[in-house]
């Protein structure tokens, strides 16, 4: 967000089975939602997106990325 403006190429999301639940604007809060989407919701595919690159991470059951 630049000047209370969203804009598409900015931030993360966390995904949950490959559909965008959660928005977060820094890398290092998109991780921590995703260990806790994890941990709450193990048999789901957790991941998150990286809206400027497109480029997609999912999380393992240990909370390491794959």
């Amino acid at each position: 967000m630049r000047n209370g403006i969203w804009r598409d190429d900015e931030d993360f999301f966390c995904m949950v089975d490959g559909v965008d639940r959660t928005f977060c604007d820094d890398k290092a809060g998109a991780y921590e939602v995703a260990r806790e989407l994890k941990r709450r919701n193990g048999g789901c595919i957790i991941g998150i997106r990286d809206r400027a690159t497109g480029t997609k991470v999912i999380m393992g059951e240990d909370g390491r990325t794959l």
